[in-house]
């Protein structure tokens, strides 16, 4: 009915001002209950609770409201019943007009609070909802570079495979024992890099999908090294790659199977990226708090931001043709980070990359056997 949206209207418009008329009203109430043991200039703070609580949820409109009603309750209270005498009269009007500039001071101060307060809010939700946003952005993107790095990089190795496995399976070709080699060969590099591309997605699916548990034990970064090199000098021919590692390297603490998983990222990138004159230099260095270990090539180095490398199937210019899914160097920093180290990408002088490892170096050293356990 319209009278009932009338009335209702009426009351949204009102409610704050018998809000304002509540609180003082009660302020008053308590405050006459309580003159007898409390001071009469110490209950102003019970009405300045009550305007700064009205201040607190409604406009600020009815907050001045509820600074004058408050003032003036104070005033009637303070001004004793029957004594009119003009001198004291005066001193009772300076006192509820100071209570009323202190309650307009207050409940807008009050009132500019709760609206930056409410701003604030307002503009945290939209952070949040623009993160949401941005995140839902982020991961369509890297959905489709999931899907076009898979696309490519699977279609070429199976097309591969597909054409090595029917011209051996044919009838109608006639092959010699060295082509039947070369395509076994074939077969078995497309496999591996099919093996690469899996394990590399498997292993970064493992990494973000919650705290890593690491398999870790006192082991000698040089063996590290020594176990990874032998199957990839082959690969890296002709290249020349040279070792500098000093016979005093401390034992450190990490997961062996994962640190050689960042060798082999990148090495692969040295083999993939880097002509065949290239020269590769792998250096270590021990520090108080940490040992690093360098990664070195005078290829042709990168173009890019160097942070930019280390993103999620990132792949740069200078990549050009070359295939991969741009999750090697992402897998390395995402292991370093879950041993509490680092990684990082630097041009070398004049030309190529340096790629430093660095591994905290444990508080206790690796504890030795006593006489007595030895014997």
């Amino acid at each position: 009915m319209p009278w009932r949206n009338a009335i209702h209207r009426f009351w949204i418009r009102a409610q704050p001002y018998v809000i304002a008329m509540l609180a003082v009203a009660m302020a008053s109430a308590v405050a006459w209950l309580l003159q007898g043991y409390v001071s009469l200039p110490n209950l102003v703070l019970l009405f300045m609770l009550a305007v700064v609580a009205v201040a607190f949820v409604t406009d600020g409109r009815a907050a001045m409201l509820a600074s004058v009603l408050a003032s003036l309750a104070y005033a009637g209270l303070y001004l004793p019943i029957g004594y009119l005498d003009a001198a004291e009269l005066s001193q009772y009007v300076i006192t509820a007009v100071i209570t009323m500039a202190m309650s307009l001071f207050i409940s807008q101060l009050t009132t500019r609070w709760r609206d930056k307060a409410l701003e604030s809010a307002e503009r945290a939700r939209e952070l949040d909802r623009l993160y949401r946003y941005t995140r839902e952005l982020e991961t369509e993107r890297l959905r489709n570079s999931v899907l076009s790095a898979l696309s490519h990089d699977l279609r070429t190795p199976l097309a591969g495979l597909i054409g090595a496995s029917s011209s051996l399976m044919s009838d109608e070709v006639t092959l010699t024992t060295e082509a039947r080699q070369e395509l076994a060969s074939l077969i078995y590099d497309e496999s591996r890099r099919m093996q690469a591309l899996v394990e590399n997605l498997l292993e970064l699916a493992r990494l973000e999908s919650g705290p890593v548990t690491l398999q870790q034990d006192w082991q000698a970064l040089d063996e590290i090294i020594g176990a990874v090199l032998p199957p990839w000098r082959k690969q890296l021919a002709p290249r020349t790659l040279i070792l500098s590692l000093p016979d005093d390297l401390p034992l450190l603490r990490f997961d062996p199977r994962l640190i050689e998983r960042v060798l082999v990222n990148l090495l692969e990138n040295i083999g993939k990226y880097t002509p065949a004159e290239t020269q590769v230099m792998i250096s270590a260095q021990a520090f108080e708090d940490r040992v690093e270990l360098a990664i070195a090539d005078n290829g042709p180095g990168f173009c890019e931001n160097p942070d930019q490398l280390f993103q999620k199937f990132y792949r740069g210019d200078s990549a050009g043709p070359i295939p991969g899914a741009g999750l090697g160097l992402a897998i390395c920093r995402a292991i370093l980070e879950a041993h509490h180290g680092h990684i990082r990408a630097e041009l070398a002088v004049p030309h190529g990359a340096i790629f430093t490892l660095s591994l905290p170096r444990p508080a206790q050293a690796f504890p030795l056997l006593r006489d007595e356990d030895a014997s």
